[in-house]
């Protein structure tokens, strides 16, 4: 089915690869909004994922504008295939504003070592680097997972801390507690005070409130 829906999209969106440069991020499932799998646009998978390979790629985040939803690239440095079934927020701004193009790549859905995620993403990110654009299948492809059980595919620096510094904010679909966000974005409630002083925790946090769900290292 993977395969046949891959091929189908390719007719789609049409089969002349071209080399582009990008800005290269990455999230994963702790620092989604919301947390997890979910995505805005699935075509081939239910929630985020993926193995890399032109009939299994992994899940990107993008801009629609940029690359419709299903637009698959190929990213030599990792050696792996992606799919555009996601948004992401400063990708959609760097296209509109400056018409430059940004994939933020799916790292898993480990959700255990925020610290180890972050540092992996950091490790990895870059603000330009090559990308093959409607990538051609055939392709060499390292199985490698990018991060897995706390280990990321390259060696990756600790994260270092700035204390209560946001790291990543999340816009609400739904009115809710601090108690109540503090366990979505599994912080304490605690630590989800101290990276949003101001916020009225004694209150309902209404919908459509950007609030931090992690420090600079995810927790």
């Amino acid at each position: 089915m993977k395969i046949a829906l891959v091929f189908l999209l390719g007719l789609v969106w049409g089969s002349v690869a071209q080399n582009i440069t990008a800005q290269i991020t990455f999230y994963g499932a702790r620092d989604n909004c919301p947390p997890g799998g979910d995505i805005a646009h699935p075509i081939i998978h239910n929630l985020a994922g993926g193995t890399g390979t032109y009939e299994d790629p992994i899940t990107y985040a993008g801009d629609t504008d940029a690359t419709p939803a299903g637009t698959i690239i190929y990213y030599p440095t990792l050696k792996k295939y992606f799919i555009m079934e996601d948004d992401c927020e400063e990708c959609i701004n760097d296209w509109k504003n400056n018409q430059q193009w940004h994939f933020d790549l799916w790292m898993g859905p480990d959700t255990l070592s925020p610290s180890s995620l972050v540092a992996c993403e950091n490790a990895l990110t870059v603000d330009s680097d090559g990308v093959w654009l409607k990538a051609p299948a055939g392709l060499p492809v390292d199985p490698t997972p990018l991060y897995s059980n706390g280990n990321c595919i390259i060696y990756a620096p600790p994260c270092t801390d700035t204390g209560n510094t946001c790291g990543n904010s999340c816009e609400i679909p739904d009115s809710a507690s601090c108690a109540a966000l503090a366990q979505e974005f599994m912080l304490s409630l605690a630590r989800f005070e101290q990276l949003n002083p101001d916020l009225d925790c004694t209150q309902v946090v209404p919908a459509g409130t950007s609030v931090c769900q992690g420090g600079t290292c995810g927790d």
